[in-house]
């Protein structure tokens, strides 16, 4: 944080952005080779890289939520208390926490229907968190000015 300021510094706002696009693209990229695995339309190396993306995505779904908890002391407790961008801040604090579920609930849901809706919901959701982020930032900037 900048001060008392609601801003993040530019090390926590670069790694925090760097993290959320690991998980996008690694979100995204696995989701595309399982299609084309479920299809039949995968190489053995495809497979493979399937592994690999869910360690990377589940590895930075740790750090993206430990980098949040960082911003709760900080950035949102005083954004809230300012009274700034508490709608979609709120809201976007509450998706993350329901991709954290949903991401939860793919490893230890044994019915695959419900695994299967629950990994649409998850891969829906998670697409759409990047732009709830980008409105965040941009209604948030537009709040202090």
């Amino acid at each position: 944080m900048k001060g008392r300021g609601l801003r993040l510094r530019a090390g926590h706002r670069l790694l925090l952005y760097a993290v959320a696009f690991s998980l996008l693209v690694s979100g995204g990229a696995w989701a595309w080779a399982n299609r084309l695995d479920r299809a039949g339309q995968a190489s053995a190396s495809l497979r493979q890289l399937k592994t690999g993306l869910m360690k990377v995505h589940g590895f930075s779904a740790m750090v993206f939520v430990l980098l949040l908890g960082t911003l709760l002391p900080g950035h949102v407790r005083r954004a809230w208390h300012a009274r700034k961008n508490r709608g979609n801040g709120a809201f976007f604090l509450t998706v993350v926490s329901v991709l954290t579920l949903s991401g939860y609930l793919l490893y230890y849901l044994g019915d695959e229907d419900w695994r299967n809706a629950a990994s649409n919901f998850h891969l829906w959701l998670g697409l759409a968190a990047p732009v709830l982020l980008l409105w965040h930032i941009r209604s948030g900037r537009r709040a202090t000015l």
